[in-house]
């Protein structure tokens, strides 16, 4: 139970102050022919966009923006722009870039993650995924800064893509795919407000303004720093406001640098910290401890007492038994319930084995006639 208690506190607790807004992803102004946005239905039947309707497909988890003049419109060369400033993450190119289904020769989610030619950028409270790009044309690489509108390469069908398209897809940082969210806001979208920076009609394109870059809430700092209260610690850094709680107890450190949570007390020495030992009072009570079979104690933390199994397949002895072979060899240890009735009738057993020995030496030797 401490533990999972333990485990429970240590989560981060992220909250977005002001968010980085974009602006759309693409530097034409009529070269978008179609929609396809988040779907909110989620695993359920049928489709749910932004705005209650139906341009979307199910479960899509980010928006495509459809190239006016399919394939043919690829050699054109649309640019695909950063929507803010941030710093690339990763960066892939060189796979085919005219699919039409996802799967066949070149094409499916075997390229790139299924993205294809794809940029992934990091915008500080927000992730992006610009996927699908055309071969060649993707121009940064991972850890290059880019600014808000800068060329990243140009719209294509590459990885799992059945026609020209631009995948815009945002994520909390780190998040993976099932993570992603909707940048639109709508009455059927839980995002409030819009990410863009003018988010537009439904099936338009958003504002080609950049957008302002997150903030952080006056009295937060961007290195972790100790609450008043000592028990957690907090930062901001991009525009999001993190949280995370001291189990035992905040340490300030040098100035300039991080505050440190306390790390676990090991109360009895035995080398295995609070939030690791199930008994932190006993020290031969603790994870790589040597179980004592049937004596009703989980010495080594595993979740229970091992018990072997007598020759009647009855209960265990008790590591106190004088019959050496009931408690070591190859006796068959198993996971067993620590109750008091095994504890008893262990101890029941090895009395019982005790006596009979005693019984047995005790029992006078046979004459022997000349």
């Amino acid at each position: 139970m401490k533990r999972v208690l333990l485990a429970a506190l240590v989560l981060f607790a992220p909250a977005r102050a002001e968010a980085q807004t974009f602006r759309r992803p693409f530097a034409c102004d009529e070269c978008i022919a179609n929609w396809f946005y988040f779907d909110h239905t989620g695993e359920t039947a049928g489709t749910q966009d932004w705005s209650c309707e139906g341009s979307t497909y199910e479960g899509h988890r980010g928006t495509d923006f459809s190239l006016r003049g399919g394939l043919a419109a690829i050699d054109v060369g649309h640019d695909v722009v950063a929507a803010a400033d941030g710093e690339v993450v990763r960066a892939q190119d060189g796979f085919f870039d005219r699919c039409t289904a996802c799967g066949g020769d070149n094409c499916g989610t075997a390229f790139g993650f299924g993205y294809g030619n794809h940029v992934v950028i990091d915008h500080g409270d927000t992730r992006v995924v610009y996927a699908h790009l055309r071969n060649g044309s993707v121009r940064v690489a991972p850890g290059d800064r880019v600014t808000c509108g800068q060329v990243l390469g140009q719209i294509a069908s590459s990885g799992c893509s059945t026609g020209a398209h631009l995948h815009f897809e945002t994520r909390p940082p780190g998040g993976a795919s099932a993570s992603a969210f909707d940048p639109f806001a709508g009455a059927c979208s839980p995002t409030s407000p819009s990410r863009w920076s003018e988010q537009g009609a439904h099936r338009g394109i958003p504002s080609a303004t950049c957008g302002a870059a997150p903030t952080c809430p006056d009295g937060t700092f961007p290195i972790w720093t100790c609450d008043e209260a000592r028990t957690a610690r907090r930062r901001c850094v991009d525009g999001v406001d993190t949280t995370e709680p001291c189990a035992w107890g905040c340490i300030s450190m040098p100035s300039g640098t991080d505050d440190a949570c306390a790390p676990a007390p090991d109360a009895d020495a035995d080398g295995a910290s609070a939030d690791l030992d199930c008994d932190d009072t006993d020290p031969d009570v603790h994870p790589g401890a040597i179980d004592t079979c049937g004596d009703a104690i989980d010495q080594d933390c595993a979740g229970g007492d091992l018990l072997c199994r007598g020759d009647d397949g009855g209960a265990a002895l008790d590591a106190g038994a004088r019959d050496p072979a009931s408690i070591s060899g190859s006796c068959g240890c198993r996971v067993g319930a620590r109750t008091h009735t095994t504890a008893v009738t262990s101890f029941l057993v090895a009395a019982t084995i005790a006596l009979r020995i005693r019984q047995r030496r005790s029992k006078p030797s046979p004459r022997v006639c000349d």
